[in-house]
């Protein structure tokens, strides 16, 4: 895709047509050119784009669905990456705002169209090489353990420090931990909410909040009708069950035991396992009641095996 600056591209958007510019000009002052689209959610869109001075490449996600409560939440979602910052959490490069167009087709005359311009927000980050779930389809042996115990440490101490700044992701899923170079980053904070925030505000009752497939038991109780909470724990269970799936490729559903386990006869293996399950549990006083005690378990594992 090569367009001249101030061009727009057409975009189709939940069978809707859009226009978009083709470069955008974040707070920091720099431009970027947007390339190739490499990915589409419930409320935008992701490109790939190219900071135009220097050539280097990032992703640019763009707010195309920005009515309330959604242009709230990107909005958060934005004070969040700018904020919060770890290794294994997506890195924040600049973001802004843009003016799009909606393309309204007049059924009575085809030739006609109208054009409502929408202001809206963009984030840049850095650009990642897959997510988990791609990765882990193209792998045709087992992932050892050394690479993916590594992995899980990171991603649970970027969990914590999400948690001691008292926000809850409540979308951790395959398809939101990306990889870049060597290191997996827990992405998409989009869903994310502010313990004593504004969530009441931002969520509808008995909306459903979460991964489809990967939603703790509380969070599928509350799209339920139940009077269930979505607190830290929920994030336990989500993590966890996103390890299982590295580990055996196959979703935590059921009641699972050692035997689900792909056992490699090795302590930390089985040790690994039993912590999951204890994550895993259905209710959520059974699980453990911290990411940082979560943390302290996995990390454990390797010390009792040195």
């Amino acid at each position: 895709m090569t367009l001249g600056t101030g061009q727009m591209l057409e975009i189709k958007f939940q069978n809707q047509f859009f226009e978009i510019p083709n470069e955008v000009t974040g707070n920091n002052g720099k431009k970027y050119s947007l390339t190739e689209l490499i990915g589409e959610g419930g409320n935008g869109i992701v490109f790939k784009c190219e900071d135009s001075s220097s050539g280097n490449p990032y992703a640019v996600k763009i707010l195309i669905n920005s009515k309330k409560p959604r242009y709230q939440r990107f909005q958060r979602e934005i004070n969040i990456i700018k904020t919060v910052k770890h290794d294994h959490l997506i890195t924040y490069e600049t973001h802004g705002d843009i003016r799009i167009s909606k393309i309204n087709q007049n059924p009575k005359i085809s030739s006609k169209t109208e054009k409502k311009k929408v202001l809206t927000l963009f984030i840049i980050m850095r650009i990642a090489d897959s997510n988990l779930r791609e990765y882990l389809s193209k792998m045709k042996f087992q992932i050892c353990f050394e690479v993916y115990y590594s992995q899980f440490i990171g991603l649970t101490k970027a969990l914590n420090e999400l948690h001691c700044k008292k926000i809850i992701h409540r979308d951790i899923k395959p398809d939101n931990i990306l990889i870049s170079g060597d290191v997996w980053q827990i992405s998409d904070f989009g869903l994310c909410s502010i313990v004593e925030g504004e969530e009441d505000n931002l969520t509808k009752t008995n909306e459903a909040v979460g991964p489809r497939y990967w939603m703790s038991p509380e969070a599928v109780g509350k799209v339920m009708g139940l009077d269930d909470e979505i607190g830290y724990c929920s994030d336990i269970f989500q993590l966890a069950a996103v390890f299982w799936f590295v580990v055996t490729k196959r979703p935590p559903i059921g009641i699972l035991t050692t035997n689900d386990w792909l056992d490699d006869h090795s302590k930390p293996s089985i040790a690994l396992c039993n912590l999951l399950i204890d994550c895993l549990q259905h209710h959520a006083s059974r699980r453990p009641t911290t990411s940082s005690i979560f943390l302290d378990r996995i990390e454990s594992i390797k010390y009792i095996e040195g």
